[in-house]
């Protein structure tokens, strides 16, 4: 079952977040201890136009458990989807963003992150979560979905070609090199 993310969601979608953070080996993530920006990402989170909304979450849920999180958003906002938390930093005196790539472009609903809890890997989360999506894009009057995938990452390329999406360009975030993937839906 997948569900809307709620306020009570904040402690868990954090730590999922974290795990990507870690990943893109961010270099703000080395000027700033950790508890310091996970309170931040905390109050950013309660407001709906950032990134990492609860507001923008969707729960995967297995034995009444959460097993799973996607966040995503209009391409469109991508200029602002960040200001919640660039505010909070710039208050800890950090004026350098925590993104700083562009990684979506307009007219594309974008599937910023996808998460599967380590307790649930292996048992088709990512899989449910990717297919919920184009109903949550055609509610915000998309029809192409797009994403970008490490390209390190051949487990989850192979998951997002078998579900339809297409590499249509590059590009580079942080110091990693991703596909930029697209699925258009009806």
């Amino acid at each position: 079952m997948i569900r809307k993310a709620e306020l009570s969601d904040i402690d868990q979608l954090v730590e999922w977040v974290w795990i990507i953070l870690e990943d893109m080996e961010l270099p703000l993530l080395k000027k700033i201890d950790s508890i310091s920006l996970k309170n931040m990402m905390k109050e950013a989170m309660e407001n709906k136009n950032y990134r990492y909304s609860y507001h923008r979450a969707f729960i995967c849920i297995r034995d009444g458990k959460r097993a799973g999180v996607c966040f995503g958003y209009k391409g469109e906002l991508e200029a602002v989807i960040d200001d919640s938390l660039n505010e909070k930093l710039n208050e800890y005196g950090i004026v350098e963003p925590l993104f700083k790539d562009a990684e979506t472009i307009r007219g594309e609903w974008y599937l910023d992150s996808l998460v599967t809890d380590e307790n649930f890997r292996g048992q088709g989360v990512a899989t449910e979560l990717i297919e919920a999506l184009p109903a949550i894009a055609k509610a915000e009057n998309e029809k192409v979905i797009g994403l970008n995938c490490d390209q390190q990452n051949k487990k989850a390329q192979q998951l997002y070609l078998k579900k339809g999406f297409k590499k249509v360009w590059e590009c580079t975030l942080g110091n990693h090199l991703y596909d930029h993937m697209q699925w258009k839906v009806n």
